[in-house]
């Protein structure tokens, strides 16, 4: 799959890196049906300098009613599961999900761009800049929570080994990523609005991602399928999905797919 980033707008393609990436190009594993990138993307470095340069506008408001209840939703799913409350939120962005779940929590959080820290540390959330390749502190926690950033990981086996070297013997980890298995997806194909961020290198099938983990010593808990709270719904995906063969007629621009029942969430606890 191949997408011309000339298509594409969005704050993280800046200048400098839209110069050494014209296309996007995803290889699929015909066995487990993942998705990997195959271009400068490759390069852990090039996302890595790439993140430390966004600003304020790569992060979206998530105070929608929509975003807490699915905040919320997901710590319902790791309350059970969870032998203590110390959490830490990789790649933590604004503070959204840390400032939508209970207090009941010890709460942490670690991110990558400065701007995404000032933004948390406004809300008055314990944030730290950094990755946990290169922490600036040590943290003591029960789960790790990664939301839409396993996408972004070049080397999947060396961030889990990352990720096992954090928890505490039976701590837990939540993740919440894209499914390229999905049949939104594999209906999308290269449409899939999922595959326009150009951030997304390792997009994983459910076979793939509890794989990875059960590989790594994990013991799969939970697996669901859900909607990312950014979508716009099932009435959207299906406009596109019905006009889009007239549109092809038209000989106008192929249409992206929105997000519609396309994500999982997996809890993985460390045996």
């Amino acid at each position: 799959m191949n997408v011309s980033t000339r298509e594409l707008d969005e704050p993280f393609l800046d200048s400098t890196l839209r110069s050494s990436l014209p296309t996007l190009l995803l290889r699929r594993c015909p066995d487990c049906k993942s998705l990997w990138a195959d271009d400068s993307r490759a390069d852990a470095q090039v996302l890595i300098d790439a993140y430390a340069r966004v600003d304020q506008q790569y992060f979206e408001p998530q105070t929608s009613a929509k975003y807490i209840d699915f905040y919320r939703w997901l710590e319902s799913l790791a309350l059970p599961h969870s032998t203590g409350m110390k959490v830490l939120d990789l790649g933590c962005g604004d503070g959204a999900f840390l400032s939508a779940i209970s207090d009941r929590w010890i709460k942490q959080g670690l991110e990558p761009s400065r701007a995404g820290v000032e933004f948390a540390r406004q809300k008055n959330l314990n944030v730290s800049c950094g990755t946990l390749a290169n922490p600036p502190r040590e943290f003591d926690i029960d789960m790790l929570v990664v939301l839409d950033v396993i996408e972004h990981i070049v080397d999947p086996h060396e961030f889990v080994d990352q990720i096992k070297s954090k928890l505490k013997p039976g701590g837990l980890v939540l993740i919440l990523t894209g499914d390229a298995d999905s049949l939104p997806a594999r209906i999308a194909g290269p449409q899939w609005s999922y595959l326009r961020w150009c951030g997304h290198v390792s997009v994983f099938s459910e076979q793939s991602l509890k794989q990875l983990f059960s590989e790594h010593g994990f013991q799969i808990v939970d697996w669901r399928r859900c909607q990312h709270p950014s979508t716009p719904g099932l009435v959207a995906w299906w406009r596109v999905h019905l006009l889009e063969p007239a549109r092809q007629l038209l000989g106008r621009q192929k249409s992206w797919y929105p997000f519609w029942r396309d994500h999982q969430v997996l809890l993985a606890r460390l045996k």
